[in-house]
Formats: C-alpha cells, structure tokens, sequence
C-alpha cells in the first residue's frame, strides 16, 4: 500500500536533483548514528512505549469542496470568515475521493481541529494525492508540492506528513488545500493528532519489523545468490536471490524510518515503486521453473509481460511522457490477472504435481492471498488498516528456502549416482572409440581427396559463369570435367533432347544434368558416364560417388543460371502485350542512333504516337478490349514501317517509331499513311465490333547537317501535344522545322 506504509505498494518517478541529497557527509553520519540509536531504542521500549504514549486523536467531520480558492493578497478566500459560503461544503466521512469527481483535479476539505491540550502537537498524515497545502485559518501552515498559478503542481512521491501546529490550534478550522490529476485524490491512510514524540515513536515502532524483513530477505537473497554461484548458475537460486532482492528494496522504499534519516522522497519511492513492479518478474520465472512441464511457456510471459512493463514505467517517467503514480492502477489490473492466472494453473494442475510443486504452489497462494487483500486496502475498497504484505513474501521465501535446498541436496545425491554410471559408461566407450580412430583415419583421407576436387569444380564453376552463352559452357564442361575427376574415369557428352538418355545408361552408373527454362521445365542437357572409380576402399568409392551427385547438381544450377540469363536478356527488351521493343530498349536504341547519325552526318526521324480517347475506349468496353486495340496498333506499326525502323511501347497507349536515314518527309508521308492504316482498322473483340480509333502524331527529324538538337525526344512530344490540341487523327511536326 501507499503512504509509506510498511507494504510493498508505493508510487514514485526518479528526481535527478532534491533537497535531501545536499546533505553534508558530515551530518548524515551524524544523522545515521541518532536514528540507528532511536531504532534500538523502540525495539528495547516498546512496550513502555505504548503504556506511556498519549493515544492519537483521529480528525472526525470533515468536508470537502470541489475545485480551488481565489486568492487575495496570498490569502485563499475560501478560509476566510468573511468570505466563507458554508453551503458549498458537504460532508463526508473520510477526506478521499469525493463523488462526482467528474475529471476535477483541485478540491478543499477541512475540519475543526478538537479542544485537545497539548505540549508539541502536530497532525500525522500517512500519504496524501498529490500535493497539498494546509492552512490554520487563513494562516498556511505547510506545503508538500508546490502549486502554480492553476492550482497544478508535478507529483513529488508518497511521504509521511507531520505537520506542526501553533499554540492556538485547538478549535480552529483546519484546511487542505489538494491538487491531484492521479484515479485518486485527497489523504489516505492514518490522520491523527497527536504528540511529536508520540509520532516519531509510532514511527519507529511501524518501522523496525520492514527494517528486520528487509534485512531478513537481504540474508536470503545473499544465500540463493551463493549457491546459485556454487551450483553452476543454477536458476531456481538466482530468481530466489532476484525475488528476495527485490522484496527487500521495496520495503526499504516503504520504511517510514528512512524518512527520519533522509527527506528524498521522490528517490525513496522510486527504490520501492521500482522493487514492487519487479516481484512480479521473478515470481514467474521462480514458477516457472517449478512448473516448467505444466505451464511453463505461461509463465515465461507472464515474466516477459511485466518486465516489458517495468522498462516502460522507467522509460516514460524518466523522460516525463507520464508520471510513475499513473502507472500503479494499471499494473494492479495486469498483477491481478498475472495472480489469478497463475492461481488457475495451480488449481488445474495440482493433482499431477509433485510434492515439492504442491508446497511452492501452496506458498504462493498464501502470498498471492496477501497481495489480494493489499491491493484491496490500498485502493480503498475496505477500511485502511495496517496489512503487513512483508509476512506474506517472507513466508514465500521461507518456503522456496527450504524446498530449493531439499531439492539441492536431493539432486546431489541423483548426480553422485549419475556420475559412477557414468564412468562405467566411459570406460565402455573408450573401448569402441579406439575401434573408430582407424576408420576415421581412412575418412580424412577420402576427405582430404574430396577437398582436392571440390577447389577444381569451383575452378569450374568460376569459368563458366564467365561464360557469354550455353553452348560455350556445355563445351568447357565436356572437355575439362574428366581431367576434374581423375583418377576416376568418366565419359562426358552433351544430350540429344530428341531421345531420353536415361534409357540407355546404366542405373547407378550415370548421371543427367539438366537445366531449368524460364517455364521450370527441365531438359537434359550433359550427359555423365562412370567407368572406373578406382578407389582403393570401399568408404572412398561412396565418397566419389556422392561428390559427382553433389558436383552434377551443382553444375545443373550454374548452368541453369546461364540459360536463364540468356533468355531474361532477350525479354528485357521486349513488351510482353504488344511484341513490340519496350522503353529499355529504345532508350538504348535512341543514344545508339542519335550518335550514329551524327557520326555518319546522316538524316534521322522520331515519331511519337498516342491513341486518341483511349482512356474512354478502356472505360466503355473494359481493359481486355483496350489490350486487343492497343496489340492491333502495334501490329500495324510492325507491317507498316521498314525493317530498319524501331517501332518501340514507350508506355500505356503511347508508341515511338525511331527512322534511321529518314528524312522529314519520308516520316511525314509514313505518319500520314499509318493515320490512314489505323483509322480504317476496325477493333473487333470476341465477335463483337468495337468500331475505329485514330492516333494522333508528333515528329521530330534532324537533316544532317549542323548539330544534333539536345532535345531531339522532347520536340516531338511537344509536337504530339499540339498535334491533340488541333483536334487529334493529326500529324504535327517540331516546332523547328515549321519555321523553317
């Protein structure tokens, strides 16, 4: 729970800088040594203690105000006499978490303090959400947090309040002034009044059984730890030595003590925020190796799930995306469902398990019980009342003890077993391995003559993928791979594909290699006859054969890879739709031309074509249709030009005719022609006529003479735009031969 009690259920976020850390060394000795000296004086008197205590005093009729005072001059109007309305202040029973929040994050309770006589007298509060102010009308009397001119203020941890009051404290309204935007708002906890002597006494007496625990769990988690080293790093020892780590840094973090020796209560919190959200991980992984067989894989998430939460809570608070207070109601969802979770497998298995599953899964459900009940004090679910989760993890920790070094010593005792069974074991190997060391003998040797031929096929290899074409590398192949596997004795021969080899070899005495099309047809290719391995044992001979098993196959790949690259050459050129040359290859074609022309000073032409409308042509008879006119036009550019024109898809419905030695009149009367030619051409599809389309034409031609223009592509693509902005079914040429 919350407030500094001794349970492990703290909020926190870390604070780089904070008053309590300027402490000279000096005076934190000097305070070490007055608190340890207080310590043993509680545990000496406590029973005198509590005779000669004056009780506390609970603070009785509160009221709470929603939202925050105006101010004046520094006074909060609200606690003032004359300003007071008392009609807006309700009564409620304890000054928490008012109804009707509503999403407010400011609110005022008070109360009037009892006519109680006393020497030093101060208010003890165990925790408070957020921060708050305390006036005695209208005089402020402490502050925790400081407020802005909003009424907010950053969270600044979990403390214990004792807030010193004046003489003239008795009868007079007592007001808190609470800024909070965590699920809760308000005090919590124990609100008493009383004598500072009384309270530092209660202190120390709520204090020295989480100081015992924690150091009870320290001497734990130092035992698991050193038999985790002795045993080889044995992992039930170092997640009981982590569990108990952690248990003990939570209740440090919740010592009420550690407050008297250092105010850091940001850092104080975050040692036991930090230390609680990490039990979760290692109770998991304590489970999990109990019941590794049962649920084991469960467990392991669990884990993995709360220490993805733990990075996160440091993560997002360390760079103050969110404040680690807002991270506790949501691992109190996740911690109960990880518990009840775990508390189902336990039921459901329970019957299968071992004696020594039955008692950690007994132990944890004891521990897991405490947790249930602490979560349900902390959030106010039942009256607060001081609920030591400390004795739970203590027994759970006890019993892991004693199971784990039951389990240790049980184990010693299978493994002294073990060991003689297994010398005897050893002995008898010895025996066989010595029979294995002449046979691994001739091993290497086959090996070692294996190796030999492996850097000779990749020899091979390396020069046929060199290689510009198949056949050229079917001939290496039959001239160099005898000498490869000598002193073997192999006939190489290429394959006639018009019989089936296989049916004129030996079975067991050849091999086929074949090679893949770009269909994965495979078609042999080279044919391998053995005649003589000439081995002189009979483990060299199956090595032979398993290297020209592996050798053919190797070759099928290498030589599969140069028929493939022969064929993806010759369609990287060609428009699959159309048949005709794509854009790869006339952009090729046009720099090869263009410096031709230039070279030889001869005339050369471009056309450019677009078929008009044929987006509506697409849209009214549909994408099949629009391939069928677009193969038609492609078709009739192929039967219209000459062969040594380049009609090319430059894209979509977009055609490009390059002319060597064409001058501009030869490719205007061309361009007229094919405007004839396509408009008469009627576009049929599955019987049906789908009537005519016209194309539209720029043309782009250079004389000879002179220079070559730069933009020799881009003027008879402007050419074409005029071309459709006249009214397309139109030839228009460059703007540079109209002027002339």
């Amino acid at each position: 729970m919350k407030g500094e009690m001794p349970v492990i259920f703290t909020r926190n976020m870390w604070s780089a800088a904070h008053q309590g850390y300027s402490l000279h060394i000096n005076a934190f000795l000097n305070k070490s040594l007055l608190w340890l000296a207080l310590l043993l004086l509680s545990f000496g008197w406590q029973n005198v203690s509590h005779a000669t205590a004056s009780p506390p005093i609970s603070l009785t009729d509160w009221q709470y105000r929603w939202g925050d005072s105006p101010f004046t001059h520094q006074y909060a109007e609200w606690t003032i006499a004359d300003t007071m309305d008392d009609s807006q202040w309700q009564a409620i029973a304890f000054p928490s978490n008012p109804p009707k929040r509503q999403g407010q994050q400011n609110i005022w309770f008070r109360t009037v303090l009892p006519s109680v006589t006393l020497t030093d007298p101060v208010i003890f509060i165990s925790s408070i959400d957020l921060i708050a102010e305390v006036y005695l009308r209208p005089q402020k009397i402490y502050s925790f947090g400081e407020f802005d001119r909003h009424g907010q203020g950053d969270f600044q941890g979990w403390p214990w309040h004792m807030i010193s009051l004046p003489a003239d404290y008795m009868g007079q309204p007592l007001f808190f002034r609470i800024y909070s935007d965590y699920t809760d708002i308000g005090l919590w906890g124990e609100i008493t009044l009383l004598e500072r002597s009384d309270a530092l006494l209660n202190i120390l007496n709520n204090s020295h059984g989480d100081l015992l625990i924690s150091a009870f769990f320290a001497f734990i988690a130092l035992l698991a730890l050193a038999f985790a080293v002795m045993w080889q790093g044995n992992r039930q020892f170092i997640y009981l030595g982590l569990f108990s780590l952690a248990s003990a840094g939570n209740l440090l973090g919740e010592s009420q003590a550690l407050q008297l020796l250092v105010y850091a209560p940001l850092a104080k919190s975050w040692l036991a925020a930090i230390s609680y959200f990490s039990i979760p991980v290692f109770i998991a992984l304590i489970l999990r190796y109990w019941l590794i067989e049962q649920a084991g894989r469960i467990m392991l998430r669990i884990a993995q799930l709360h220490i993805i939460y733990v990075i996160l809570v440091i993560v997002l608070s360390i760079f103050g995306v969110a404040r680690l207070a807002f991270f506790y109601p949501v691992f109190d969802a996740l911690f109960v469902l990880s518990l009840l979770t775990t508390l189902w497998i336990c039921i459901r298995y329970f019957a299968v398990m071992s004696i020594e599953q039955r008692w950690v899964m007994a132990a944890f459900g004891v521990y897991a019980l405490f947790f249930l009940i602490d979560m349900i004090v902390a959030h106010g679910l039942v009256p607060w009342f001081d609920f030591q989760l400390a004795y739970g993890g203590l027994f759970f920790a006890l019993v892991l003890v004693l199971i784990s070094l039951w389990h240790y010593r049980q184990t010693q005792t299978q493994l002294r077993e073990w060991n003689m069974v297994l010398e005897s074991r050893v002995n008898e190997r010895t025996a066989m391995l010595q029979g294995y060391v002449q046979l691994e003998q001739q091993r290497t040797e086959g090996l070692a003559l294996m190796n030999e031929f492996s850097l000779r096929l990749d020899n091979l290899i390396n020069r046929l993928q060199r290689c510009h074409n198949l056949n050229e590398a079917g001939r290496i192949v039959c001239a160099e791979l005898p000498d490869l596997m000598a002193p073997a004795v192999i006939q190489v021969t290429l394959s006639d594909e018009q019989k089936s080899p296989a049916a004129d070899l030996l079975p067991g005495a050849c091999y086929l290699i074949e090679i893949d099309d770009l269909q994965q047809q495979k078609q042999p290719f080279i044919s391998l006859q053995i005649v003589d391995l000439k081995a002189e044992t009979d483990e060299v001979n199956q090595l032979m054969a398993q290297f020209i098993a592996r050798a053919v196959d190797r070759l099928s790949v290498t030589l599969s890879s140069i028929k493939l690259r022969d064929e993806l050459r010759v369609l990287s050129f060609e428009d699959a739709l159309t048949g005709l040359k794509n854009r790869r290859f006339f952009d090729q074609a046009l720099q090869r031309e263009l410096q031709m022309a230039q070279r030889q000073q001869q005339a050369i032409s471009l056309l450019i074509c677009d078929i008009d409308h044929f987006k509506q042509f697409n849209d009214r008879f549909g994408h099949e249709a629009g391939d069928m006119a677009l193969r038609a036009v492609a078709s009739l550019m192929m039967e219209h030009f000459r062969e040594t024109d380049i009609p090319c898809r430059y894209g979509g419905e977009e055609f490009v005719i390059l002319m060597p030695a064409a001058s501009l009149s030869e490719a205007l009367e061309r361009a007229r022609q094919l405007l004839r030619k396509v408009a008469a051409k009627n576009i049929q599809y599955k019987g049906k006529d789908l009537g005519r389309l016209t194309i539209s034409i720029g043309i782009s031609s250079w004389d000879g003479n002179g220079s070559l223009p730069e933009i020799f592509l881009q003027d008879a693509d402007k050419a074409l735009y005029r071309a459709k902005q006249a009214g397309r079914n139109q030839v228009q040429t460059s703007a540079t031969h109209r002027d002339r």
